[in-house]
Order: structure tokens, then sequence, then C-alpha cells
């Protein structure tokens, strides 16, 4: 990890993409805004998501031929290039020393060993070296025409209980798959239409995201038997906006991002088409684990700006957020009060071509 804090910023590269400079890495000042830039890497196309490996970044070729890269997070240049085994790769995640990813027009997900894509050695920066990943298929459809004719998968999810999650926004479920076996375990259903897309974990609940209904949605891990078999209950969903009729009137409503707070107690969601950053209250999930407990639904705090248009994907940390506005080709960074609310209008807005990751460090 780098002795002062960082951001690094990927972007889309590829004509039909956008225009950006591939990954960027930034200085961040001690007041949280985003300072000079140390190094720029234009040798990873379309990089649609980044994962912090410390020594080693990976990043993810969104590409007709999908690609994991090893980026030297210092200089940003080019450690190793394998295959991904699918299409339009678009999430990454670090598990117990494996690279898991997501992809996307393929509908699969895929696994492979830390030093298989770091220690591939190559020169050119444009070689794929030859190693097969573990490819995870588990087809479905759902009843959105044009979005959910096959598996999409979206993002790839480590849980706390030695398992990884696979956000299928084409089949309305979210996959279960053993960290260890790759075995898949079960699947989260969501309702017709949902969309998953990306996920987050708070206790024994499991929130999600829907891109095509534009909810989030509240599962929870519950015992199956007395043999300890666990499988995901659906309790509710609420809308991503200040009410249901804001997602029936919009032209275009897609959730991208979601992120709890530092402290769990809040829930930040970013949505493309109104172009504006939620905030929910989840604190009503806090209830005692393998009880019998009711949780309250999320409760809606606030909306606003993202800062730009169409905000693809944000962080949070320490005090501050950075939105990735893809077609605004910038960066905004918000402050965060200390009751978890936004600022009403962002601070800075960097200029960036295409953004579609941020990743503080």
């Amino acid at each position: 990890m780098p002795t002062t804090p960082e951001l690094i910023v990927s972007g889309y590269t590829q004509d039909g993409y956008g225009a950006g400079p591939g990954m960027v890495r930034y200085a961040l000042l001690a007041d949280g805004t985003v300072g000079e830039q140390l190094a720029q890497g234009a040798a990873v196309s379309n990089p649609s998501f980044m994962a912090d490996g410390g020594a080693v970044l990976f990043a993810v070729e969104e590409l007709e031929h999908g690609n994991v890269v090893a980026v030297d997070p210092w200089s940003l240049e080019v450690l190793g290039r394998v295959s991904s085994g699918g299409a339009d790769s678009c999430h990454v995640a670090l598990v117990d020393g494996a690279v898991w990813v997501a992809n996307y027009s393929s509908g699969t997900a895929a696994v492979l060993p830390v030093e298989d894509v770091v220690g591939v050695g190559i020169n050119s920066v444009s070689h794929v070296a030859p190693v097969q990943p573990i490819v995870l298929a588990h087809p479905g459809s759902g009843p959105v025409s044009d979005r959910q004719g096959e598996s999409h998968a979206h993002q790839v999810t480590a849980t706390p209980w030695g398992t990884v999650l696979v956000a299928d926004l084409g089949a309305d479920r979210v996959d279960e798959y053993s960290a260890e076996s790759q075995v898949r375990l079960g699947s989260a259903e969501l309702p017709p239409g949902t969309g998953p897309r990306h996920v987050a974990i708070k206790g024994e609940f499991l929130l999600v995201a829907g891109e095509l209904d534009g909810c989030l949605h509240v599962m929870r891990r519950t015992v199956r038997d007395a043999h300890g078999e666990f499988f995901w209950h659906w309790l509710f969903k609420v809308p991503l906006a200040e009410n249901s009729q804001v997602i029936a009137d919009a032209d275009q409503f897609f959730p991208s991002h979601i992120q709890l707070s530092n402290d769990g107690s809040k829930l930040y969601a970013a949505v493309r088409g109104p172009d504006t950053v939620v905030v929910l209250d989840v604190s009503g999930l806090n209830v005692p684990e393998n009880t019998d407990a009711a949780p309250t639904p999320p409760q809606f705090l606030q909306q606003q700006s993202s800062g730009g248009m169409w905000p693809r994907h944000f962080a949070v940390a320490t005090n501050k957020m950075y939105v990735a506005n893809q077609n605004s080709n910038s960066v905004a960074v918000f402050n965060i009060d200390s009751q978890g609310l936004l600022g009403l209008d962002p601070i800075q807005s960097v200029e960036f071509g295409s953004p579609t990751c941020v990743l503080p460090r």
C-alpha cells in the first residue's frame, strides 16, 4: 500500500465505449481532494473495473475477448495479461489468492490463481498468455426481453463465510459458489425483472441493486434445516429514489453501484438516468443474527445530483465520496458529514475521459 493516500481511476479507451486515457494514478491531498497526476498507463484497453492486490493491481478489459491484466500500481505498466474466458469482462475481485472475474456478455464467471496472472512475465503489452481460467456457468434468462435473453454476470463479491457471489443481471439471480472448490452451492432468487447488478453484504443480509426495476432488494441468509444449510430468503424491496413514482416517471433509471458507509448504517447508491446519488438508512437491519427478530426496510434519506452524467461507479473513503461520471468525463468529489450524508454540491470535479472505476488506496 502507498505511504500517502492515492486515487486510481480507470476509463474506457476504445471507440464505441469512450475516449479515456486508460488508468491514471493521482495523489490525494490532506483534505481528501484529488491532487497531481502521478502516473498514467495506456496499455490496458477498456479497463472497466479494478481490484487492489497491494503490490499488484488487477484490471479487466471489457472487450469481445475479455482479459485480466496485472498492473504495477506505481508505474501502471502491465505485468501480465491472460484471458478471462469470456466476453466483456466488467468486474474483478481478489478472493483467497485467486482472481475472480464477471464476464457480462458471455454470462460467466472465471477464476484464476493470482500467480497465473502475475507470473506470466510477458514482454509485449498486447500479448495474451496461454493460461486457461476455470469458467463457471449457470445459464438463465428473465422477462425483460432486450436485457434478459440470457445470463449476464455483472459482479463477483466475496462473503465473510468463504463463498463468492456472482450477480446475474440476465437471470434475476445471485449465484453463490464455494471460494475453495468453485462449486455452486445455491442461488439467491430475485423477483422477475429485477436485473441484479451490484450487491453489498451487511451481516446476514444481502442488499441487491436492481438495474432493471430501480429498487434495492433485501434478502436474509436463513437456516434451512438442522444440518445447518442456508438459503437466501427475500424480504422486501425499496425504490432507489424518494418514491416509486420517480422511477415510473423516468425515461431512464438504472442503478449502478452500491456501497455501505464505513459504520454500516447507510447505503449509498448511484443511479444513471436521473444521475443521482441516493442515501438510505439501513440501520433497521441491525437485528441479532440467527434469530427471528424482524428487520425493518431501509428508509430514504437523501437524493441529489451525482455531479455529472451517468454515474457508473463510486467509492467511499473516510469522509469523501468519489463518483465516476462516465458520460460527462469527470470524477466528482463530495464531502460526507458526520451523519453519513453528502454535501449538496461536489467540492471538486476532475476531468477524466469516460471513467469506469475509482479506487482509493
